[in-house]
């Protein structure tokens, strides 16, 4: 079983690889057009608050002065074991400088477990997530050169999040990475490559509570419309280290480690923002069978 899951894990990881490099050579081979000839109608905030696609952080930053509202709902369902947990993330996302940006979070989590007809319904608010991102080194107007972004977090509770079965902190959490990616235009329509890597901890001055793992996403942006307004989009995400019990030994319904692949459409305009997207679930925790997720995000910018 062990080395099933170990198995599982290094396919996981040549699959992003094998996404991203199809996405960096489709790329360069579609005699792409430079940087500043380039025409986003819209790069709105992803489910975290930052600038992104719906789990995937893209390097690029809001404006200076913009404010962004986003609210999303994430609902997943499971059959082994039987539960739904929906997550309503709210998040106010502001663009700081020329090159970086500030997004604060917070959600507010409904549990059913058991037959959804007669499962009483849990409600618990999750983290407080303050997060930057800088991109210190942006896409030149001359050259098809991805464009690097720092990503750090901090993370604080709201209460007593370890009886109800999600994944949050008791005391502090953080989050630390890199995001890169590129945008291309050919012909009439623009393509955007992103990915991201990111090492998440909590309450690591308490082994008992202690928690650190790493995320990793990868996405591809293809516009299906004259106008750039209509988008679709894939992504992969893959997440390893992840404990999935809780102190007193119940199970954490959204932890553990997981791959999941993602397909959506977005609808944009300059200032709007409607993304919809369906992710499905590879969890490697015992007990617990392929899973799947329904994503909606709204954000507005101001």
């Amino acid at each position: 079983m062990n080395l099933k899951r170990a198995c599982n894990r290094e396919l996981t990881r040549i699959a992003a690889k094998v996404l991203l490099g199809a996405g960096v050579f489709l790329s360069l081979s579609l005699n792409p057009v430079f940087a500043e000839e380039l025409d986003i109608v819209n790069r709105p905030v992803n489910t975290s608050g930052l600038t992104g696609l719906l789990f995937t952080t893209a390097p690029y930053t809001l404006a200076p002065g913009t404010v962004e509202l986003g609210a999303s709902l994430v609902s997943e369902s499971s059959t082994t074991p039987n539960y739904s947990l929906t997550e309503s993330p709210l998040s106010i996302s502001v663009g700081v400088t020329k090159n970086s940006e500030l997004a604060l979070r917070g959600s507010y989590f409904q549990i059913k477990e058991g037959p959804t007809g007669t499962a009483p319904t849990v409600r618990k608010t999750g983290n407080l997530e303050l997060s930057y991102k800088w991109n210190f080194l942006p896409q030149p107007e001359d050259s098809i050169r991805p464009a690097v972004a720092l990503i750090i977090g901090g993370i604080l509770p709201t209460g007593k999040n370890y009886d109800t079965k999600i994944d949050a902190v008791i005391h502090w959490g953080m989050r630390l990475g890199l995001s890169g990616g590129t945008e291309i235009r050919w012909k009439d329509h623009i393509f955007g490559i992103y990915a991201d890597a990111q090492v998440k901890g909590q309450d690591l001055t308490k082994k008992s509570l202690s928690d650190l793992y790493e995320m990793y996403n990868a996405g591809l942006l293809f516009p299906i419309s004259k106008y750039q307004n209509l988008q679709m989009f894939i992504e992969y995400t893959l997440v390893t280290g992840r404990k999935s019990t809780n102190p007193d030994g119940s199970k954490i319904l959204n932890g553990g480690d997981y791959s999941g692949l993602t397909y959506g459409i977005r609808l944009v305009s300059e200032r709007f923002n409607l993304t919809i997207g369906a992710q499905f679930l590879r969890k490697e925790t015992e007990g617990y069978d392929k899973s799947g997720k329904v994503i909606a995000l709204l954000s507005m910018k101001f």
